[in-house]
């Protein structure tokens, strides 16, 4: 979950699995966590039978559950009347700290439909899910071409620009960045706009970028940042499989090349289905 959670509860041996982030939770507490620190992310369908049994069983919480069930039943009944009784079943949280949810909740129904997308593709940016990140983004861009506010159209597509970085499409994450910081002018937009751009241009390209964007100062930092992380991947698992393969593919030991370059790839590819699930 990301952080140290005291559960009082008893942990489940089996997780619940939240359908579209494959977030997994083992606790009452870690799924009070989830709930009020995701509300973007979750929909009444989220909450239902499979949560129900799930507490019931895994939790030993029968009593919640059964309340769960007869709320879920009730045709007055919405989400953030699932939600709350789930938060305020035992006292995780705080009276203030569950009307701040309430609120919330609140103002997210005042949202524009941009607004709220937003708010979903940046959950998924924050659980590394890149490829769901940016085909909202590109969703929002594509359906609101209007939207008539430049402070949430940068930050469109600034998280836009770092889910296509982080799914090595660099050339449309620059692109992202630039038009990010053309409307808001944010330093941090330049910077990772000038970073990318190092990856992949002369540093002489870089220098003339960033004159143009009076951002010189950046220039050597990008540089030590990039020297650090060339000294932080070398110290990387993944890097010295890389280089095992490599030791016998110049050795000729095609057969132990082969296997080790197998077993580098499924890592890869195992991290891009997480994105994809």
């Amino acid at each position: 979950m990301g952080r140290v959670i005291l559960c009082e509860t008893t942990p489940a041996t089996t997780s619940y699995i939240f359908p579209n982030t494959k977030i997994e939770v083992f606790s009452y507490e870690e799924l009070c966590y989830y709930i009020y620190n995701n509300i973007a992310l979750i929909s009444e369908e989220h909450i239902g039978v499979p949560m129900f049994n799930w507490i019931e069983r895994e939790l030993h919480l029968s009593d919640l559950a059964e309340s769960l069930r007869n709320l879920k039943e009730k045709d007055t009944t919405d989400l953030t009347d699932l939600l709350t009784a789930i938060l305020t079943y035992k006292e995780y949280y705080t009276i203030p700290e569950i009307k701040e949810f309430i609120l919330q909740i609140e103002r997210m129904k005042g949202l524009s439909a941009p607004q709220y997308r937003k708010l979903q593709a940046d959950g998924f940016l924050r659980y590394h899910k890149y490829l769901k990140a940016a085909a909202i983004y590109d969703e929002i861009l594509d359906q609101y071409p209007d939207i008539g506010n430049d402070k949430l159209l940068a930050a469109i597509y600034h998280n836009r620009g770092i889910a296509y970085a982080n799914n090595f499409e660099l050339e449309d994450a620059m692109e992202s960045y630039r038009k990010a910081y053309e409307l808001a002018g944010d330093v941090g937009t330049m910077y990772e706009y000038l970073l990318l751009l190092a990856t992949m241009k002369d540093r002489e390209d870089v220098e003339v970028m960033a004159k143009y964007y009076h951002a010189e100062s950046m220039v050597q930092p990008i540089y030590d940042a990039i020297k650090d992380a060339e000294e932080d991947v070398t110290g990387s698992p993944i890097y010295h499989r890389m280089e095992r393969a490599m030791y016998h593919y110049e050795k000729n030991n095609l057969t132990d090349f082969n296997q080790r370059m197998d077993t580098v790839l499924e890592h890869l590819k195992e991290e891009f289905r997480e994105q994809t699930v």
